[in-house]
């Protein structure tokens, strides 16, 4: 049996709380003798996506981060000025960088010395916060995206909603520096690098957004499955790249399979 890759918001969990079906399909594929890997853009540290997945009872399986990507992206010695969650400074100190959290400077400044500005999953934007990753970047670093996904999804007293992803928070900084940011996360090929790196060949890849997930599997050389319980809908279909399989989510897909 082979490696399976799975997205997260979406296809596991949306805001944290498990999808329909979704646990049992993880604990399926393990029974069936598949590897999971849960591969996610959102940039928090792999081992705070692992506890939750421990506390809804998801199966074993390794976690891969855009935050950890962006930190094995960085060189020694680079000092790293980081807009991002508390667990994404510490990934980075994790892999001994020079740190500091945009959060813990006087909201207006100054910016100390810095080689790289990495932008990912910030718990909440404020113009002073924005304008002082763009006072790095202005200042010669370079600026490093732990992805590019301009929603994320969210659940709220109404239910699932859209909320502005990372890509948004990374456009309003290079906007503001007046430069180009380099973006690490899925599809890209620094996530490509790291997953074969790790893991080695991949089966299949099951994401919610043909845009990064389907990317991923081609870059990957592995099947995509697309299902519809994230940002990608019936009535988006058809996309590209084309899907080896669609299905309405996780537990449906993994139910479809031949045993």
């Amino acid at each position: 049996m082979g490696i399976w890759v799975l997205d997260l918001d979406g296809v596991v969990w949306c805001g944290g709380v498990a999808l329909p079906g979704a646990v049992l399909a993880t604990l399926e594929l393990v029974e069936r003798g598949h590897e999971l890997v849960f591969c996610t853009n959102h940039a928090m540290s792999g081992a705070s996506k692992r506890t939750r997945l421990d506390e809804l009872g998801v199966a074993p399986g390794s976690v891969l981060t855009s935050g950890e990507v962006a930190a094995a992206n960085c060189r020694p010695g680079e000092r790293v000025l980081v807009l991002g969650d508390p667990t994404l400074v510490g990934t980075f100190r994790s892999f001994g960088h020079d740190t500091c959290d945009v959060f813990e400077l006087p909201e207006d400044g100054p910016v100390p010395p810095c080689d790289v500005v990495v932008v990912g999953a910030a718990p909440y934007w404020d113009r002073s916060r924005i304008g002082l990753a763009a006072d790095g970047v202005r200042a010669g670093a370079r600026l490093l995206a732990t992805n590019a996904d301009p929603t994320h999804p969210a659940r709220g007293a109404v239910g699932a909603r859209l909320l502005p992803g990372n890509g948004a928070l990374v456009a309003a900084i290079a906007t503001a520096a007046g430069a180009a940011a380099e973006f690490v996360g899925k599809p890209e090929a620094a996530m490509v690098d790291q997953l074969r790196s790790r893991h080695g060949p991949v089966e299949m890849v099951v994401g919610d957004k043909p845009e990064t997930d389907g990317e991923l599997a081609v870059a990957l050389g592995a099947r995509f499955a697309l299902v519809l319980s994230g940002v990608t809908s019936e009535s988006d279909l058809p996309v590209a790249p084309s899907p080896d399989v669609v299905a309405p989510d996780l537990g449906t897909l993994v139910a479809s399979l031949d045993r």
